[in-house]
Parts: structure tokens; C-alpha cells; sequence
């Protein structure tokens, strides 16, 4: 039977490639690697990977077929920063009665001291397991003996039952990479496609039979194919400011299982089409019939709450906060149920599809169209809507129709208003899960989220200190964010307005703390010593809250700026000026309106001779594309730039 994967390229980006030659045997090194001081093509990275090579090929025995995973890593350190890199993670997937196996671990460090290199292997006993969610575990360990100028190189295999998750492979990450090589070997009962991200090409591919014999399974002898992937002098990955997910650029493979072949002739299509998708998971017992199970049991709910007789919309509100009020989220994603309706209902706790379609379910109960939407969280990559690959969601959150228009909602999160999900949950397009028609939910927000700090500065009866007044006003994203902080971590949230030096009495007064319709506000007083130069007293009139750092790095980008809601920044301070001191000289006022951004700077001498000084500035956008990175970083740089501006009051004559 003949085999054959899908290219499918997306993504374009070229690099320049050069070559270098160090071994790529585990447990050999050679003097050129000791030599390496830092990587010509990128001189400040703190480490370099000499080698990454992978290669996954299949097993069999009573029981079926297994994939079986190779690794092997070779890294230099070269600075301080690069230590991290000998914190190695590997995982593997579990479920209830069968779960992948790391065979073999192996790993050395290796360290050029005095004369002579000295080898620290690492022991595997030293590894420890840690859970990363219901089905996914990582195996962690550090390299032993790892200092600057070390080199660590690690061999692992694993053992897969789980013929859907043959390895993706990541050519590049937040280091270069001189040399990257993955091979896939291929039988012909099993057809995978793949995506290939980030590059154009490889800088080379091939395909070949890797036996000279037939290897036989039952009556049926074939033959591997084995496909070879490689890359060379891959450059770091950048990770900015105002990005999704590095997965979502960083270059790639992306494999999916797509054909199941039998030796009887039979074939399975595994790889699906979207409406199949959309039939798949309604039909599923884990979503679909979980819901409907939900939509019978919520009557006798819906009877307590009190809803006849009110509008569609006020009813889906008091159904929402019912559900954000009573359940809590666990905090893990899953498209999937994991508990039945009736514990659900028992331990009022759940992954977000236990309690979102438990949401939806009530919803269609009282009578609001309502249907479930696979999302991918931002952590967790972006969609590609041309391919469907059921391992791109993560994530359910609603839809619902009311009154000739659509809303999206989450009951995970208690603190978000009405028609408001989780800034984790605005990643473009969510899959709307319905008979007979594939629709994509747009997760956008169009309002504007605003932080507003209202200042009044006084300096005390010396001049030798200031007094801050404030009072913090938050909406949209940011009041949630604000709200989540004061309540969750509000010693943290208090260092972070007042500082590590606050005293016991200082404290942070929240006004509409559980009014979460209303703008959330927070007041507070904060004492500051007066930075004074002889007979000048120097005033940041922000206070600090501003933009000090411009948050875009790199001369150029080569994927959007995603700020992921639109923002408003706004600070209105009033500045008592002591007796005897007059303002030095007024700033210069400041005016940018286009579609980008809106950037106000304003100083008002008030007749009393106190100032007043205005500015604000608002992101038009909530995703910036890339020909517009050059604009946005200057804007930024203006930003930082006016709005750290200090106010100089000088001693009257």
C-alpha cells in the first residue's frame, strides 16, 4: 500500500542559513565546541543548541502497533541568563489504563577545567514527575554541574500507545539553533498530514524506504518510508510584548493523524471536516448529550431563580451570574465534560466545559437559543480555520441569540460582567457547535477598557516630602483584573501602588468591589521623599503609573502587535505648589489623533498658581498589523517619552 503525507506551508519567512560543523553523536564532543565562546549569527544570545534531533518511527507486538519517540539535544551556556536552559521538561501523555513511557533518559554535562574535560552525568533518579493537566505530565530535571561555558547534551525515548500523537517538532525557539533534523518513519496503516509554519521550505527534505527487507505484520510485509526534515542556523525566537502564543510563529511541524489503513483493506478516516466536527462533538457524551442531560435537569433550577415574565436579556443575565454565583472553575480547559450533571451539580466545581455547557444547557431550557463554542485560549495557539485539527481547541465557552443579536459569555469567570469572557478567551474565532451549519464566532471586544488615575500632590509643611493622593479608576478588562488583584493577592496588588515600604495603617479603600456592572475603584494616600537639587524640587507628576519602558524591542517584527482588547490610559493630576516656588517652565502641550492611537498631553496653570496636568492615550486597535509595527513602536517611544516629563518648581525670588 502506498503512504504519503500532506504539505500543507503557511507563514512565510526566509532566513539566511550558514553552516557549522560539531558532532552530533551523544556522548561525544569535540574542541571547536569548547571554543565556542558565543554564536556569530546572534552574539548576545545567552545559549546556543548545537544539535536537535528527533526522529519517530513504530513498534509492534501482540497488542498492535506503538510510536516510539528519540530525542537528542546538544546546548552550550554561554552566560548567566543561559543557566535556565539546563532545566530540561519532557512530556508524556496519560490516560486511566494506559499511559506513554519514557524508556530511556540520559544526559551529561560537560566542562573544560584545567586541562582536561570534565563529564557530570546526570541520574535519572534525580527526575520527578509533574502534573500539567488531566492527561499531560512532565517529566523534570536538572543537568548536574552547569555553569557558564558548559555543554549539556540529553537522549530520551518514549514509547507511545497513542498513535494520534506522533511528535510535532519545533525547528526553532528562544535561543538559535544551528542544527534541527526530524525524521518520521512511516508505515502504510497509518496516514498522517502535517503543517509546516514559519519558513517557506526547509533548508532540506527527502523521502526514501528505509529497509532493504519487507518487515511483516500478520500476512502483510511492507516497507518504512521515512521523511527527513531539516534546518539549519535557525535564528531566536523574539518573544515580545503583545503576543498570543510563540507556537503561533516560532517555525514547525504540526502533524495530525488523518487515515487509519487495516491489512483487511478497510480504511478509517480519522481527519474530519467541520461539519463532522460539529456532528461528532454534539453526538459525544462528554458534550453534546452532556448538555442536553443539563437542559433536562435545569428546570426545577430555573424555577427557583424567579424569571418569568422579564426580558430575554434580563433572563440570561440572572441565568449567567446564577451560574458564576453557585459553581466554581478548577481552572483547568478542556472541550470536554469530565463529570457527570448530577456531581457537577453535587460539588458545584468544574473544568470550563462542565460548567459552560452546564450554562448553555440551562440557557435552551428557558427558552434562549444558546450553543457551545470551541475556542482555543491565547496561551494556547491560534486556530487555523482552513484546517480542521480537533486538538487546536482547548477551550468552550456560550453563544447566545437575544433579541436579534449575538453574546458571548463565560461562567468561569465570577468578576466579568454580562457579555464579557476572560481575556484569555480573545483569540480571533471560536467554532460554534450546531446541526447542519458551520459558523464562526468573532471573540473580539469592541469596547475600550480604561485605567484613570486621579492625582492631587501636595508637599508637606518642610517641602521635604510629598503627599499622593489617588484614586484609581478602572473598566471593561481592567476593573476585572483590578478586582481579581485586591481580592486574590491584595498584599501584592498594595506593594505595587504603594510600595514595599508601606506601613501597616496604609491601605487601599475599594469602592463597587462586588458591583461588578460599575468601574471598580480603588483610593489610597502614599507618602514619597521630595527630590529637591538645590533650590529646586523636581515632581514626576504621574507618579510612576506611567509607561517607562517602551514594551516593543525589536527594530523590526514579523507578526502583529496584539494587545488583545482596545485601552485607555488616562492621568489627571493636581499639583499644590508650596509658598515661595514657582513652576520653572510650562511643558509643551501634546496632540496625536489618527487611527492608531490617540497620545493628549495638556498643563494648565489654574489662577491660584497650582497646575493641573492632563494626558491620556488610547489604542485605536486591539491588534496592530505588522506594517504598522514601525508606527506603533514610535508612538510608544513618545509615550514614554512625554508622559515621564518632570515638573521642576523653582524657589521664588
Amino acid at each position: 500500500m502506498k503512504i504519503f503525507l500532506v504539505l500543507i506551508l503557511c507563514m512565510a519567512s526566509i532566513y539566511p542559513l550558514f553552516a557549522q560543523n560539531f558532532v552530533h553523536e551523544f556522548g561525544k564532543y569535540s574542541g571547536e565546541e569548547f571554543q565556542l565562546k558565543n554564536y556569530k549569527n546572534d552574539p548576545a544570545a545567552e545559549a546556543v543548541v548545537i544539535y536537535d534531533i528527533g526522529e519517530s518511527y513504530f513498534t509492534s507486538d501482540d497488542y498492535g502497533f506503538q510510536l516510539i519517540f528519540e530525542r537528542k539535544t546538544k546546548i552550550k551556556i554561554f552566560t548567566k541568563a543561559g543557566l535556565k536552559w539546563a532545566q530540561i521538561s519532557i512530556p508524556y501523555y496519560t490516560e486511566a489504563y494506559k499511559a506513554e513511557t519514557i524508556l530511556e533518559l540520559k544526559g551529561n554535562t560537560y566542562n573544560f577545567e584545567n586541562g582536561e574535560v570534565k563529564i557530570s552525568e546526570l541520574d535519572p533518579k534525580n527526575a520527578y514527575d509533574e502534573k500539567n493537566n488531566d492527561h499531560w505530565f512532565d517529566k523534570k530535571f536538572a543537568m548536574p554541574d552547569v555553569k557558564e561555558g558548559s555543554i549539556i547534551e540529553i537522549y530520551y525515548k518514549v514509547k507511545s500507545p497513542y498513535l494520534f500523537n506522533l511528535r510535532n517538532w519545533e525547528f526553532q525557539c528562544e535561543i538559535p539553533v544551528i542544527y534541527s533534523e526530524y525524521t518520521t518513519k512511516m508505515i502504510p496503516f497509518y496516514k498522517y498530514t502535517y503543517i509546516f509554519q514559519g519558513a517557506t521550505k526547509f533548508d532540506n527534505y527527502k523521502s526514501y524506504e528505509t529497509n532493504s527487507t519487507s518487515s511483516p505484520y500478520g500476512t502483510f510485509a511492507y516497507k518504512d518510508i521515512a521523511y527527513n526534515f531539516l534546518m539549519k542556523d535557525v535564528p531566536a525566537f523574539k518573544d515580545e510584548s503583545f503576543i498570543t502564543s510563540p507556537d503561533d510563529y516560532i517555525i514547525k511541524l504540526n502533524f495530525q493523524l488523518a487515515e487509519i489503513h487495516r491489512p483487511d483493506g478497510v480504511k478509517q478516516s480519522i481527519m474530519t471536516t467541520w461539519p463532522e466536527m460539529c456532528k461528532e462533538m454534539i453526538d459525544n457524551s462528554s458534550f453534546g448529550r452532556y448538555m442536553n442531560t443539563c437542559k433536562k435537569k435545569a428546570n426545577d433550577i430555573i424555577d427557583t431563580m424567579k424569571i418569568s415574565g422579564i426580558s430575554a436579556t434580563e433572563k440570561a443575565k440572572k441565568i449567567e451570574r446564577f451560574v458564576k454565583t453557585n459553581f466554581s472553575w478548577n481552572g483547568r480547559s478542556d472541550v470536554y465534560s469530565t463529570k457527570n450533571v448530577k456531581d457537577l451539580i453535587t460539588s458545584k466545581t468544574g473544568n470550563c466545559a462542565d460548567i459552560n455547557l452546564f450554562l448553555t444547557g440551562i440557557l435552551n431550557s428557558a427558552g434562549i437559543e444558546a450553543y457551545p463554542v470551541i475556542i482555543s485560549t491565547r496561551n494556547h495557539g491560534k486556530i487555523k480555520l482552513d484546517y480542521p485539527f480537533e486538538h487546536f481547541f482547548n477551550y468552550v465557552i456560550v453563544m447566545a441569540k437575544i433579541d436579534n443579536s449575538t453574546v458571548l459569555l463565560d461562567a468561569t469567570e465570577p468578576l466579568s460582567n454580562f457579555n464579557e469572557i476572560p481575556a484569555r478567551c480573545i483569540n480571533e474565532y471560536g467554532l460554534i457547535i450546531q446541526k447542519d451549519k458551520v459558523e464562526w464566532a468573532n471573540l473580539k471586544s469592541n469596547s475600550v477598557s480604561s485605567i484613570t488615575y486621579n492625582l492631587q500632590l501636595q508637599l508637606t509643611h518642610g517641602n521635604d516630602s510629598i503627599i499622593q493622593e489617588c484614586k484609581l479608576k478602572t473598566t471593561g478588562y481592567e476593573a476585572v483584573d483590578y478586582r481579581s488583584k485586591f481580592l486574590a493577592s491584595y498584599k501584592d496588588l498594595k506593594n505595587d501602588l504603594l510600595g514595599n515600604n508601606s506601613g501597616l495603617r496604609d491601605t487601599l479603600r475599594a469602592v463597587d468591589l462586588h458591583q461588578i456592572e460599575k468601574p471598580f475603584e480603588i483610593d489610597f494616600n502614599k507618602k514619597i521623599q521630595v527630590q529637591a537639587i538645590e533650590d529646586k524640587i523636581i515632581i514626576s507628576p504621574f507618579c510612576n503609573y506611567q509607561l517607562s519602558n517602551n514594551p516593543l524591542k525589536q527594530p523590526v517584527r514579523n507578526y502583529p502587535v496584539d494587545i488583545i482588547y482596545k485601552k485607555s490610559y488616562n492621568f489627571q493630576t493636581t499639583i499644590v505648589i508650596p509658598k515661595g516656588y514657582e513652576l520653572l517652565s510650562k511643558p509643551v502641550d501634546l496632540k496625536i489623533n489618527d487611527k492608531l492611537v490617540i497620545i493628549i498631553y495638556n498643563t494648565v496653570i489654574q489662577p491660584n498658581g497650582n497646575i493641573n496636568i492632563v494626558g491620556s492615550y488610547e489604542f485605536n486597535k486591539d491588534v496592530y498589523d505588522v506594517s504598522e509595527y514601525t508606527e506603533i513602536k514610535k508612538y510608544f517611544n513618545i509615550i514614554v517619552e512625554k508622559f515621564n516629563e518632570e515638573i521642576v518648581l523653582n524657589k521664588s525670588i
